[in-house]
């Protein structure tokens, strides 16, 4: 019998602890700035009106048109909305709308709660990921609970995902759901019957793309992540999930409108098709803004270098595969430009492999140096807990605003939204909001 490696694991105790920690440090910061009132933004109100929908059983309707208005303009404003809004994440708000009430009004800022709660468990998935990279890595106990720590806190306080979360934005749904995949993409290896990591790999890559439509870049990811063996099984699974949410929502992925035109806000009416120019454009700038944005230390620190030097370790590939082809999808959609939101699933991958990488790089050079460790570990909490708490610390919500009461039905308003969720009633966008 061959001699085999014992991988160095971490006691169960301190894991839970070390994950209690991370939770702790993303949801504290949080729940106050997320009950101090609603947040508003057309993402938000948009899925909030679909969640109030669902729970008053009145199906996928959205009551703003603000996209397309004259190829629509013979049909209800109220609509299905399956073409312009993923449904995964009003459906998991419909619940918790129900319970707080899902008549028309003002939010109640605890709604927002829902979000905080998955930017935590973001955060502790992404740190107990790190753990069994740095196992992998063979790295110590010691360590490995350190890069995990620092993953779990780089993660945690994300200026881009502590915004999302005090929202109603979808994208801590979908980093729960990709992280899950990844999960059970690394637990398959070496175990390709392990039957909890085949479910995770399934069900996060198969319903990730319902929660954000970038997402739809796990499903190849899930099957070159697959045993070969699996693979087979692995494709008709993410079919199936998939063909049965195209059939049950008619639309091939949400939002495919952005790539008629060469600027989202021509999406509100009828615009000239974008050239091959405008298009490789747009995309190329995108690209750069998002590379940009990552190589600021207020919103990546040394993530992204440190993830580039640990591009030679074979076992962080699928991680850096996750990054790669997320910043490509997000980059062809050339009309729409937010690095805020659009590097986030790519931060996210790329936080773990940097994490380990941070540690291998310092016990190799300054194992000894505890001078040294204290400091790199402070900067990291330093540099990223104060770009939290700027987000955080940022203007508080406006109040409910004055909706005019109006005779036109529907009105045309420069904030469709707004009045929406306050009357009820359904609203389109002015058009000079879009000239």
């Amino acid at each position: 019998m061959g001699y085999r490696a014992r991988v160095p694991r971490l006691a169960p105790l301190p894991t839970v602890l070390l994950l209690c920690a991370v939770v702790g440090c993303a949801l504290l910061p949080r729940v106050g700035p997320a009950l101090a009132g609603y947040h508003p933004s057309p993402d938000a109100a948009e899925y909030l009106l679909l969640a109030r929908s669902l729970a008053r059983g009145e199906g996928y309707v959205l009551p703003v048109r603000v996209r397309l208005i004259e190829e629509h303009a013979d049909e209800p404003v109220a609509h299905p909305a399956h073409a312009e809004r993923a449904p995964l994440w009003p459906l998991g708000l419909a619940p918790l709308v129900a319970l707080l009430g899902p008549e028309p009004g003002w939010p109640d800022p605890r709604l927002q709660l829902l979000g905080v709660a998955l930017a935590a468990l973001a955060a502790a998935q992404a740190a107990e990921l790190t753990l069994t990279l740095a196992r992998q890595r063979r790295l110590g106990p010691r360590s490995a609970g350190w890069a995990a720590l620092l993953a779990g806190l780089a993660v945690a306080w994300q200026p881009s995902l502590v915004r999302a979360s005090i929202h109603l934005w979808a994208e801590p749904l979908g980093l729960v759901l990709g992280l899950l995949c990844l999960r059970g993409a690394l637990g398959l290896r070496g175990r390709p019957t392990c039957r909890v990591a085949w479910t995770a790999l399934v069900l996060g890559a198969g319903l990730a793309r319902y929660a954000r439509p970038e997402a739809w870049v796990l499903l190849p990811l899930a099957l070159v992540a697959a045993p070969a063996g699996r693979r087979l099984a692995a494709a008709l699974a993410l079919g199936a999930l998939t063909g049965a949410g195209i059939a049950w929502t008619g639309a091939l992925a949400p939002q495919l409108f952005l790539l008629r035109v060469d600027h989202y806000a021509q999406a509100t009416h009828v615009a000239t098709a974008p050239t091959a120019a405008d298009a490789l454009t747009g995309a190329l700038g995108n690209l750069l803004d998002q590379l940009r944005h990552l190589a600021l230390p207020k919103n990546a620190w040394l993530v992204l270098p440190l993830a580039l030097v640990g591009a030679r370790w074979r076992g962080a590939r699928l991680l850096l595969g996750w990054a790669l082809l997320n910043t490509l999808a997000t980059c062809a959609v050339w009309s729409t430009r937010d690095p805020h939101r659009f590097t986030l699933a790519t931060f996210v991958a790329l936080a773990p492999v940097a994490a380990v990488e941070a540690e291998a790089l310092r016990k190799r050079y300054a194992s000894g140096e505890r001078t040294v460790f204290a400091a790199w570990v402070g900067v990291w909490v330093l540099v990223f807990g104060h770009s939290a708490g700027r987000e955080l610390r940022g203007a508080p919500p406006p109040p409910a605003p004055a909706v005019p009461a109006l005779q036109d039905a529907p009105p045309a308003l420069p904030d469709p939204w707004s009045y929406a969720l306050e009357t009820g009633g359904p609203a389109v966008l002015a058009r000079e909001q879009t000239e």
